[in-house]
Parts: structure tokens; C-alpha cells; sequence
């Protein structure tokens, strides 16, 4: 049941970036930096 909502999650982000004209790539890369380096600010989804 978990992986179903790991995918809703993850196509969620994909649908939300899309939507906001937003490289969905350049999101997932930043989000990794983040989670790397606290230092580095993680992404939002909220405009």
C-alpha cells in the first residue's frame, strides 16, 4: 500500500510543477541538495 502512495506523491510534485511551469527536474535536484546539505534550502510546492 505504501509504494501506491509513493507514486500519487511523486506524481503529485510531477502534475504541480507542470502546472506552475516549473522544470520537474530542477525540483528533485534541489530537493536532493537539501536533504545532502542542510544548508541549502528545500523546494515548495505553495507559489
Amino acid at each position: 500500500m505504501q509504494r501506491f502512495q509513493n507514486t500519487a506523491n511523486l506524481l503529485t510534485i510531477v502534475q504541480t510543477c507542470r502546472r506552475q511551469e516549473r522544470s520537474v527536474i530542477e525540483f528533485f535536484e534541489q530537493a536532493i541538495k537539501a536533504i545532502v546539505n542542510p544548508k541549502v534550502q528545500a523546494p515548495s510546492l505553495v507559489p
